[in-house]
């Protein structure tokens, strides 16, 4: 059987590389709240080190990869690093994860070297409310950013959305919104314990039933292949919204990815502690047919589902594992 498989069965053909714990941004849900411990500049894989695992990952049936951080857009030498990923032979589908702030400077760039379509995360229409999220005063160079991606043809544009309970919980219809009149696809992502205590888990239930009071009252499902997002589009829509349900509704079973965190270590599931180090590995010389037996095992041990049901949470920040 040709490609990445896991013990039971699951085909993974999808890498997601961040290649930065550093960020603009210090929002809430990513970062802790009592200071940020920035990974030391040796134990950040180099960018040839990045490389190499890719070519790895495609080599063995990988043909997605995203690439996200922190925010990758401000590590040095970015773009000439992604311009060589996009000539490696088997990658159909190269995508960027940023927050949106330099997106308007770079947008032409990415697609200039081939860059298929950008994910800007965005957690609120409002000024202010950004200020406090995000610390920066930055919301409407986000929303200049999405409007060049958009210009140039870095499309689709997904915004995800991280909905948390009685903090942005009610900008909802506000987002919903935005498909109406263009092509984005909005996505309501339930909101994961990774640092704060604070119980800001708002479900997609909870997100639908929302919507329909704010007379959103029919929502027409759309069929959506390798996603964790349930998709859906409003009458007359341009775009779409999805809901991804990591707590409420895992799709743990029909997972296809897997992380390379900006330190090195290969991690299978998001939401599991289970990591495993290449860094030293890769800078001890290790051979191309080792790389791939131990990047075989890794993918064949991956979990079966995530530790959020038995009352675990991650051990590092969402900014060291990536988005």
């Amino acid at each position: 059987m040709d490609g990445l498989y896991d013990i039971i069965g699951r085909h993974i053909h999808y890498l997601r590389v961040a290649v930065t714990d550093r960020c603009n941004f210090r929002c809430q849900y990513c970062m802790p709240s009592d200071g940020v411990k920035w990974m030391e500049h040796d134990d950040i894989l180099r960018y040839e080190e990045i490389l190499r695992i890719i070519k790895a990952f495609v080599s063995l049936g990988v043909d997605k990869v995203r690439i996200t951080g922190g925010e990758p857009l401000i590590r040095k030498g970015l773009i000439p690093f992604l311009r060589k990923v996009t000539t490696i032979p088997g990658i159909k589908e190269l995508v960027v994860t940023t927050n949106g702030s330099m997106l308007e400077e770079y947008a032409t760039l990415l697609k200039e070297i081939g860059v298929k379509r950008v994910n800007v995360s965005l957690d609120t229409l409002d000024p202010e409310r950004f200020k406090q999220i995000t610390g920066q005063d930055a919301l409407y160079q986000v929303l200049a950013g999405i409007k060049k991606a958009q210009e140039i043809g870095l499309t689709p544009i997904k915004i995800n959305m991280v909905v948390m309970k009685n903090f942005n919980s009610d900008e909802l219809a506000d987002f919903a919104n935005l498909i109406m009149d263009n092509p984005y696809q909005v996505r309501f992502i339930e909101y994961m314990p990774f640092c704060s205590e604070k119980k800001y888990l708002f479900t997609a239930s909870e997100m639908k039933q929302q919507l329909l009071a704010a007379g959103f009252n029919k929502l027409i499902p759309e069929i959506s292949d390798y996603s964790p997002a349930q998709i859906y589009r409003f009458p007359q829509s341009q775009g779409s919204i999805g809901f991804i349900t990591p707590v409420s509704q895992h799709f743990c079973s029909s997972c296809n990815r897997i992380r390379l965190t900006p330190d090195g270590n290969l991690k299978p599931c998001l939401l599991s502690n289970q990591e495993y180090s290449l860094r030293e590995a890769l800078r001890s010389g290790i051979s191309d047919q080792d790389l791939f037996d131990t990047i075989r095992q890794v993918v064949w041990n991956k979990p079966m589902h995530h530790d959020l049901d038995n009352g675990k949470k991650s051990e590092r920040g969402m900014y060291c594992i990536g988005g």
